[in-house]
Formats: structure tokens, sequence, C-alpha cells
């Protein structure tokens, strides 16, 4: 029933029940809504406090290029070069993720690289570093892009419930106190009449 629709409906204990019932349904939406939003902020404060290790993880990382840089540096472009085409890179795949009901894409490591041709054991060390540090940012950007979208959900949330609150739910009681205080006057208004035809008839 649409907002417009419950101004043409006719003044009626039936139309009353009915108001009365879609008032109870929408409070309980709301109370449903308003729960709703309380898990998604939980969510989002829990995978935010985890967002702080951001600092200390991107400083492993540019640690962790100083280090490729000094190595290359010290054996040279073609060696250098001839040591990382034995690296076979790793598998990642974006998947779709259920978060609090919310669907979220998350970056998956299927395969992490190989690098059992590698022979020179600083080489294997630097290398090893590298990827820690990126396989941890990985995990920092998927946290992000989750708080990113169950923001998203939660203002949406959030624009129902504030519509619910301050539209829609005052208008339905505004119609039902309408209703009752016609019906009671039509009510009034019959008593008077039978009473008048009671004082005729005598």
């Amino acid at each position: 029933m649409s907002l417009s629709e419950i101004r043409f409906l006719p003044i009626s204990r039936g139309t009353l029940i009915l108001l009365r019932q879609k008032a109870e349904m929408i409070e309980r939406g709301k109370s449903v809504l308003e729960m709703r939003r309380e898990q998604l902020v939980k969510e989002i404060f829990l995978i935010s406090r985890k967002l702080k290790e951001r600092a200390s993880i991107e400083h492993e990382y540019i640690r962790a290029l100083e280090d490729i840089s000094r190595l290359r540096l010290l054996v040279g472009e073609v060696h250098f070069h001839s040591m990382v085409s034995l690296i076979v890179p790793p598998k990642i795949e974006i998947l779709p993720t259920s978060i609090q009901g919310v669907t979220v894409p998350q970056a998956r490591i299927l395969e992490e690289p190989d690098l059992s041709k590698i022979y020179d054991p600083e080489f294997i060390r630097v290398f090893k570093r590298l990827w820690n540090a990126v396989r941890a940012l990985i995990e920092i950007a998927n946290l992000e892009v989750a708080v990113e979208r169950l923001s998203e959900h939660l203002a949406y949330v959030n624009r129902i419930v504030n519509s619910l609150e301050r539209s829609i739910i005052p208008m339905y009681k505004k119609y039902i106190s309408y209703v009752e205080e016609r019906i009671e006057e039509e009510m009034i208004e019959e008593f008077v009449k039978l009473k008048g035809l009671n004082e005729v008839n005598k």
C-alpha cells in the first residue's frame, strides 16, 4: 500500500484494523533494520581496527623494495633479470565473498610464487621478504574494500530507517488517529440520531 493510496481508504473499522496492522509491520521492519545497522557498525569497527597495521606493513614493503634495489645494484642487471625470470609468479583471483550478507570482492591467493629454481640464498631471502609484504598488503586491500562496501550498505540501511522514522511511521500514526477520531464522531452522531428517534417515538 502506497502513501497516496492511504488517503483514499474509506473511514471504517476495517480500514482502522488494516492501518494498525500495516503500522505494526512497519515498526517490526524498522526494528529489524536497526539490528542490522548495529551488526554492520560492529563489523566495520572490527575491520577498521585491523587497518591500523597498514602503516607498518607499508614500511616493511618499502624496506623489502630497498633490499631488492641493493641486490640489483650488487649483482648487475643481467644476472638480476636472469634470476627474476626463474620465479613463477603467484596466482591471484578476485572472488565474491559474503560479509554480514553483503557481497564483497576479495583477492584470494590461489598459488604462492615458486622460488624453487633460484639457487642463490640471498635472492631467496629478499624475494621472500618482498612477497610476505605484498601478501600482507593484499589482505589490507581486502579489508579496505570490505569496509567500503559495508559502509555503502550501512548508508543504504540508514536512509531507509530515517525515511521510516521521519516520514512513513508518523504518516501512518497521523492517519490512524484521524480515522479513530472520525469513527468516534460517527458513533456519537449515530448515538444522537438513535436517541432523537427514541424520543420522537415516545
